[in-house]
């Protein structure tokens, strides 16, 4: 059997743990079962680079996660984001599992804001190892927008794997290729309401709710709900003049707990 055939199907036995295409990340995502897609925070630049056009300041963030308290399916990842009058950029950094299987991500992006709409494009180096089979790598373009329709909405979009990138020539076997599209509706300053829908070419759709409300200054709760399989999360976050921390705690209803902590660092200019 051709190698990286056999790392196919050793990466789809790991797919409910890793969620191969899927590079959610920060703990403010976390605590709203990943409904971060018209987000433009930091973390943009794995959420969705659609808001890596819209961050103001330069930043500095890393995050860590734990995978259902087994110490192999822990995620770190980290970037840095630059912003210009013209433009910004953002480079950054995920790891899923550990030496016998694991996947690695180097990203890059650049964003721009014009008027009412942040639209940016970027490009991955994925890198999947298993330890008895071997490594295979691939480049995939991803590409996202967000739309502010009023001061209350807004819509974002993202597709990831515009290229159709595949594994290895020979078998023909891609990386998924994953879209996203969903709204956010902002009452007040202090309430942010999100629905949004995730669809891999090959599985069913994954529907995402997030809810974040800031309860007192610099102090935000979240909570959120995702499907496929069933997931519930309840997030909280303190944000304390240039500093963010954010934690995420959700509950796969097939495969129990993820914890998720998070830190980001502005730079003002």
């Amino acid at each position: 059997m051709n190698r990286f055939l056999l790392l196919l199907l050793t990466i789809s036995t790991f797919s409910s743990f890793a969620q191969v295409g899927a590079f959610n990340l920060g703990g403010r995502s976390a605590g709203m079962a990943g409904a971060s897609l018209t987000l433009d925070d930091e973390y943009s630049l794995f959420n969705n680079i659609g808001g890596l056009g819209r961050v103001e300041d330069h930043a500095a963030f890393a995050s860590y996660q734990n995978r259902y308290g087994v110490s192999q399916f822990q995620v770190i990842g980290a970037g840095a984001i630059y912003t210009t009058d013209i433009g910004n950029a953002g480079v950054g950094f995920y790891k899923f599992g550990d030496d016998i299987y694991s996947e690695q991500r180097v990203h890059l992006a650049v964003g721009n804001k014009i008027q009412m709409v942040s639209l940016s494009l970027g490009v991955d180096l994925l890198q999947y190892n298993v330890s008895t089979v071997g490594t295979s790598r691939a480049l995939a373009f991803q590409f996202g927008g967000i739309a502010e329709i009023s001061p209350q909405l807004r819509f974002g979009a993202h597709i990831f794997n515009l290229n159709q990138a595949k594994f290895d020539s020979e078998t023909g076997e891609r990386i998924p290729t994953v879209m996203k599209g969903g709204f956010s509706y902002r009452p007040t300053d202090e309430l942010m309401l999100n629905m949004e829908v995730e669809k891999d070419l090959d599985f069913d759709e994954i529907f995402k709710a997030g809810i974040e409300y800031r309860i007192v200054e610099k102090v935000y709760v979240r909570t959120g709900i995702s499907t496929q399989p069933f997931l519930g999360a309840f997030g909280l976050g303190f944000h304390p003049k240039n500093l963010k921390f954010d934690y995420g705690f959700s509950n796969d209803s097939k495969l129990g707990s993820i914890h998720e902590l998070s830190v980001a660092y502005s730079f003002k200019k």
